[in-house]
Parts: structure tokens; C-alpha cells; sequence
């Protein structure tokens, strides 16, 4: 599996309910259904406040949220479009249009929609966040670490400048490095399953297993519905020459992430466990 390089979407809005709620009741269930991944219903929600209210930006920020989640892209700039138009002054929107931006390869419109969000708020770290790994694509290694370091700044509890920041370390092969952001994102909330599973990558790539094991255990303790941590806890086992937990572990994150069978690193892995169990 390729080594972590994150895009961390700091979310902000979402959406509800039956179309005679009012709009913070809808607002507030389609921000749960977010963040329970259920796309679809916060979708729904979203598209009744906008019914109710044509001229609602945040819910058309919300909507191009979830679509950028959902990897549908130009539906995504689409609805901050929207949004934009309503409000020409809306940093978020710009931040999530320019995030958008980044995963379409667009570098020109990403950079400068990032930094109209950052010269309306100075302080937006969802804007930071990604203009400093848009930075760090472009291999700007030294802008990149300026601007987590920024962002950092600002709000020294905010973790996901850490992962940004450790997995642009991490693809420059500093991993000493990578760990004290590692350490930063765990110290700043020790209840975040993707910090230890963050923390447990570098371990390995340090060849500390025995801390990987732990990190990789504890992010599934945190949570353990995420199919990524058990497959990497069983390549992990893999490396230290447990093939029965190995072929277990990989086969069960394939399970809860069915979408990782098509990645070739993966099954080249599994096929490896098997073949040594065997």
C-alpha cells in the first residue's frame, strides 16, 4: 500500500429532515448523517433547505461537501459554485472548491481559490490545510511546511494539521520527523483512532513493530469498523512472520473495505500470507 499523503477536509456544515422542520433541525441531522458517512440521507436533507430556501449558501457548501466525500467532483464545484455566487465573501466555500480543485489536478484554480479563502480569513485552517499539501504535490517542501506551521500556530489542538504535515514528512522518507507530528496529533486528543494508525504506519516504516502492533491494536480498540487498520495491522504481521494473523487480518479489512481488492499491493500481500502459511 502507498505510503499516507492526506488531504484532511476540516468539515464544517451539513443538513436534515422532513421538508416542514425548520432549517437548524435540518441542519443539524444532515451534519450527523455526515458524519456518519451516510451521504445519501445528509444529501436529501440538504436539498429540502435549499427547496425551502433557494438562496441559502451554507446548504449549497454542504451539498458540494458531500459530493467532494463522495469523489463526485464536478457536482462538487457545481453546488460551492452556487454558494459563491450567493455569497461572494464565503471562505469556505472557496477553501472546499480549491480542496476540490486538488483532487481534480486543476493546481492553477486550487491555488488561487485557497488563497481568496485565506485573503478574506487569514486564519482559515481548512484553506491552510490544503494549500499546504496543494504545496507539497508540487514538491514546494519548504511553502509546505510554512503553511502547517501556520496553521499549527493558530490552533495548536487542530490534528489534522499534524497528519497533513507528518505525511508530507512521511513522503520525504523523515519519518523521525513524521512521528512528532504523530506524537502532536495523539498528545493534542488521545481519541482519535486515525492517530494511532497514523502513528502505527510510521512504525513500521521505522521497522519498530512492536510499537506498530500497539498503535495499529489501539486505533481498533478506537475503532473497529475501519478495514484500512486491519489490513495494515496484517501486513504488519506479515513483516514479523505471524502468516495465520496476517491472512485473518487482511482478509477481514477486505471485508468492511471491499474497495481495497482492487488494489494489487494489497492482494500481492494476501497472496504472500498464504503462500507462507501454506
Amino acid at each position: 500500500m502507498k505510503k499516507l499523503l492526506l488531504l484532511v477536509l476540516i468539515f464544517v456544515s451539513a443538513v436534515s429532515a422532513s421538508f416542514s422542520q425548520p432549517l437548524d433541525t435540518l441542519y443539524k441531522k444532515g451534519n450527523d448523517a455526515i458524519r456518519s458517512n451516510n451521504f445519501e440521507t445528509a444529501l436529501s436533507y440538504f436539498n429540502i433547505i435549499v427547496k425551502k430556501n433557494p438562496k441559502e449558501s451554507l446548504a449549497y457548501n454542504s451539498i458540494g461537501f458531500i459530493y467532494l466525500m463522495m469523489k463526485n467532483y464536478d457536482n462538487a464545484i457545481e453546488n460551492f459554485n452556487k454558494a459563491i455566487e450567493i455569497n461572494p465573501n464565503y471562505e469556505r466555500a472557496y477553501s472546499n472548491r480549491g480542496a476540490t480543485y486538488i483532487f481534480k489536478n486543476d493546481v492553477e484554480n486550487a491555488y488561487k481559490d485557497l488563497n481568496k479563502a485565506l485573503s478574506i480569513d487569514p486564519k482559515d485552517l481548512n484553506a491552510l490545510n490544503s494549500l499546504g499539501t496543494l504545496y507539497g504535490y508540487l514538491s514546494k517542501i519548504n511553502e509546505a511546511v510554512e503553511i502547517f506551521n501556520r496553521a499549527e500556530e493558530i490552533d495548536p489542538m487542530l490534528v489534522d494539521t499534524y497528519w497533513n504535515r507528518g505525511a508530507l514528512y512521511m513522503n520525504l522518507d523523515k519519518y523521525e520527523d513524521a512521528l512528532v507530528d504523530a506524537n502532536k496529533a495523539i498528545n493534542a486528543n488521545p481519541s482519535i483512532a486515525k492517530s494511532y494508525y497514523f502513528r502505527g504506519t510510521i512504525y513500521k516504516y521505522l521497522k519498530k513493530y512492536n510499537e506498530a502492533m500497539d498503535d495499529y491494536t489501539k486505533a481498533l480498540q478506537l475503532d473497529s469498523s475501519d478495514g484500512e487498520i486491519y489490513i495494515r495491522r496484517g501486513i504488519l504481521y506479515l513483516a514479523m512472520g505471524n502468516y495465520k494473523q496476517a491472512v485473518d487480518d487482511i482478509e477481514y479489512g477486505l471485508k468492511l473495505k471491499p474497495e481495497l481488492k482492487e488494489d494489487k499491493s494489497v492482494s500481492d500481500y494476501l497472496k504472500e500470507a498464504k503462500e507462507k502459511l501454506k
